[in-house]
């Protein structure tokens, strides 16, 4: 009876779906900030047929490892970037992935199914913490403008986790108002008349 009521409530179906897909996009987004980083850093130019990744790539990140989201976790953690335990975490939120995407069915009709909101928060803590050491070691770093300057690290804002959480947000109608960053992005796109 709980797995019909799961899956013919239609507020619990949506939710379940949204939870789903929300993830598998998250996941997905931060598995490409991760992986651009060291890509985007080790580029010698973009053209026509796209990058050049230089030799450097291949001898400073892909020798951790074949996949380069793995190669590229080993490089930020030879960076002192993040910890074995904040490789364990992105490992884990890659399983459960994995799982959501290849089992969607269970998750959305059985009980003992659940998108795992701590996996997906920890998923977002190792981003966040990439994201702050990449703003903080290249970005500042080689912007003069910043020079023996303080840097309060707790106020850096990383692009994704904020996309994310704005996907969040309006994914589950946690918005201030039905259509906010919408109405918003309209408002500031539109020239004063």
């Amino acid at each position: 009876m709980e797995s019909w009521e799961k899956i013919t409530n239609p507020v619990m179906l949506r939710e379940n779906l949204i939870s789903a897909s929300v993830y598998i996009s998250a996941y997905e987004m931060c598995r490409e900030f991760i992986v651009a980083k060291p890509k985007d850093f080790f580029t010698d130019n973009w053209g026509v047929d796209g990058e050049k990744l230089s030799e450097e790539y291949s001898d400073d990140v892909m020798s951790f490892d074949k996949s380069p989201l793995k190669a590229s976790l080993l490089w930020f953690k030879a960076l002192h970037a993040i910890n074995d335990q904040d490789i364990d975490k992105f490992d884990k939120a890659r399983e459960h992935r994995n799982q959501i995407a290849h089992n969607l069915p269970m998750f959305i009709s059985d009980p003992a199914y659940e998108v795992n909101g701590l996996i997906f928060s920890e998923l977002l803590e190792v981003t966040h913490k990439i994201g702050v050491f990449w703003v903080v070691n290249y970005e500042l770093d080689c912007n003069p403008d910043y020079d023996g300057q303080e840097i309060d690290e707790s106020g850096i804002q990383i692009g994704t986790i904020m996309m994310i959480n704005m996907m969040r947000q309006i994914a589950f109608g946690l918005e201030p108002e039905e259509g906010y960053f919408y109405n918003e992005l309209k408002r500031k796109s539109t020239p004063n008349k």
